[in-house]
């Protein structure tokens, strides 16, 4: 029984950073300590894997094929995975599990920054109305991070026009709701202790 749990345990730790993506952070982010501010980090971070989740149920937005058959494509440029799993993850090492929590809230701070601009380019009202506003409120009220820059993103692109800009947004948006679940995993962490 005993080596079962720890089997799940190590795979379930290896799991939670396997989803990484994200850009570089704003100026001189690195060098400032992050720390989750809020009472309400959890319920924003539920709220975005939910608004995430509910927008890939949305047939209309990948007419001409199955959104659920496709593989996700996360972006990969920061360190979130290895900033992200615990050091001491074997079951040897007791129940205390010791991760970097500055240098892994940076990582998803820069992969929000990443996906919030990504999905903005979409210029998609459904996509807008909810994981854009669900990204805003999470870096907002749980990364004290000001958002309301409402001016176009920087690469405005029509996606619902062709069937391989669909296909993409699937790809991203099935990347970004395993992001979302590392995102909350770790928030349950942090907050619990």
């Amino acid at each position: 029984m005993l080596p079962r749990v720890c089997n799940y345990l190590a795979v379930s730790i290896l799991c939670f950073a396997l989803w990484r993506s994200g850009i570089a952070g704003p100026v001189g982010a690195r060098d400032s300590q992050l720390s989750l501010t809020g009472t309400t980090c959890n319920a924003l971070a539920r709220s975005l894997l939910w608004n995430v989740s509910a927008v890939l149920a949305m047939d209309h937005l990948f007419s001409g094929f199955d959104c659920t058959q496709q593989n996700a494509e996360v972006h990969i440029r920061t360190q979130t995975m290895s900033a992200c799993t615990p050091q001491n993850s074997g079951c040897t090492h007791g129940t205390v599990l010791n991760i970097d929590e500055n240098e892994c809230l940076q990582k998803i701070l820069e992969d929000l920054h990443y996906y919030r601009e990504t999905f903005r380019a979409y210029s998609n009202s459904e996509l807008t109305k909810t994981v854009v506003r669900s990204i805003d409120d999470l870096m907002q009220n749980c990364f004290s991070v000001s958002v309301m820059d409402n001016s176009p993103a920087e690469v405005s692109m029509d996606y619902q026009k062709s069937f391989q800009e669909r296909l993409q947004l699937c790809k991203v948006l099935k990347g970004f709701n395993l992001r979302t679940i590392t995102i909350n995993r770790v928030f349950n962490y942090i907050l619990a202790k």
